[in-house]
């Protein structure tokens, strides 16, 4: 064999395994390249899947706030209707200044029942001024129609907390013990808490009554602890995530 023809078979040779090389590279990319949108293509997957669970935790949050802000409005409307019977009553009443005494003193009863079923804000500090009022009306400490300015003034009180956002300071019961703690109260729909060592959570509602729930995932610390940097910086509107606070039933 010529020099010439080896040269030929030889460049033949390494031609074919070149080529074979390459094919092989080929193949192994396109294993790879597949093996990437078959991961990409799970992950769309799980993200849509995501994204519907959130889409409908978000629905079910946003038909929770609509109810008890439909409550709440019923409330306003209740205490307001209670409080037009009240002034109809006493104006019957005033007329004769003994018969408007039992008029206030029912009057604040209702208002003393109220403020026992309603969210857990200075309830006893709340209950002692409405005692306070009656014990004076009673003993006639106070003539019928300072009985009554004092009356109408504890219902403005009441009716004004609905409306109100704010910071507020007060003792809660957290583990057993009492704590002085920062409260955001939310109108009289939810109310948040905040201890000076930062264990946070909010006021929930159970059949023996109002207890202080502590939240212990690191997302609603979060959004609790975030909600109250807000309040501080003045941000009382706007949209805020938060853990849901609504008691919508008497179980925990």
């Amino acid at each position: 064999m010529s020099k010439i023809t080896v040269s030929i078979a030889l460049s033949l040779l390494l031609g074919a395994s070149a080529v074979t090389a390459n094919s092989d590279n080929m193949a192994e990319s396109l294993m790879k390249l597949r093996a990437q949108v078959e991961q990409l293509d799970s992950s769309i997957t799980d993200e849509k899947e995501n994204y519907r669970a959130s889409m409908k935790s978000l629905l079910r949050q946003k038909d929770d706030l609509e109810s008890i802000v439909a409550r709440e409005d019923l409330k306003i409307k209740q205490i307001e209707q209670e409080l037009a019977k009240v002034k109809q009553e006493i104006t019957e009443g005033s007329k004769n200044s003994l018969g408007l005494k039992p008029l206030l003193e029912n009057a604040l009863t209702l208002l003393e029942e109220n403020v026992k079923a309603s969210l857990p804000f200075k309830t006893q500090e709340r209950l002692a001024d409405i005692a306070q009022i009656k014990e004076q009306i009673q003993n006639d400490l106070v003539s019928p129609q300072k009985g009554l300015a004092l009356t109408w003034n504890a219902y403005g009180d009441a009716i004004r907390m609905t409306k109100e956002n704010g910071l507020f300071k007060q003792t809660i019961t957290l583990g057993g013990k009492d704590k002085l703690a920062e409260v955001a109260r939310i109108g009289t729909m939810m109310m948040y808490f905040k201890t000076p060592d930062n264990v946070v959570g909010y006021a929930n509602k159970d059949a023996k009554g109002w207890y202080y729930k502590e939240a212990v995932s690191k997302e609603e610390q979060e959004q609790i602890l975030y909600l109250f940097d807000s309040f501080k910086k003045q941000i009382r509107t706007g949209y805020f995530t938060l853990p849901n606070a609504i008691v919508m039933g008497e179980n925990k």
